[in-house]
C-alpha cells in the first residue's frame, strides 16, 4: 500500500495481487464528472480500476457491487494495457467487491467506491471533482 492509499487490502491481495484499486470520474468538455438524473438520484459514469505490477500475471478483474441483491458483475476486464478498466454507473457511495483471476486462484477484495475515487484523485482533484466525491461520500 503506498502513502496515499485509502484502502486497507487483505494479506492474501497484497501480496499476491500486489495492486491498487483507483476510478476516475468520466468528464465533460468542461471537467466536470458526467452524470445522468434517474429517480431523483445522480448517477455518475465512473471508470474503476486494477494497477498492479503484476498486471502480466492476472487474467481478468471482474467488479461486483458488495451486496447480495446484485449478484451480476457490474463489469469484467482483461485489459491490461489501461489498469483493468471498467465501466459502472453509481449514485452513491457503494462497497465493491473486485475478483482478481490469476490463473485457477482468485483473490478477492471489498473497498468503497469513494476510497477508490479518493485513490483516483490523491494527486489532486478540480473543486467540481471534490464536489462530486462529497456528493457520493453522502448519498
Amino acid at each position: 500500500m503506498n502513502a496515499t492509499d485509502r484502502i486497507d487490502y487483505t494479506r492474501p491481495f497484497a501480496e499476491q495481487v500486489e495492486g491498487t484499486l483507483y476510478a476516475r470520474f468520466r468528464l465533460d468538455a468542461d471537467g466536470v464528472p458526467i452524470y445522468e438524473v434517474w429517480g431523483g438520484d445522480r448517477f455518475y459514469t465512473i471508470d474503476v480500476y486494477l494497477l498492479s505490477p503484476k498486471a502480466a500475471g492476472i487474467d481478468e478483474v471482474t467488479y461486483f457491487f458488495d451486496d447480495s441483491a446484485s449478484p451480476e458483475p457490474l463489469g469484467s476486464s482483461a485489459d491490461r494495457a489501461n489498469d483493468f478498466r471498467a465501466t459502472i454507473d453509481s449514485p452513491g457511495d457503494a462497497r465493491l467487491r473486485v475478483e482478481v483471476r490469476i490463473g485457477d486462484s482468485v483473490y478477492e477484495q471489498r473497498a468503497w467506491l469513494s476510497q477508490m475515487l479518493e485513490n483516483g484523485y490523491a494527486k489532486g482533484a478540480t473543486p467540481a471533482v471534490r464536489s462530486a466525491i462529497l456528493h457520493i461520500k453522502v448519498s
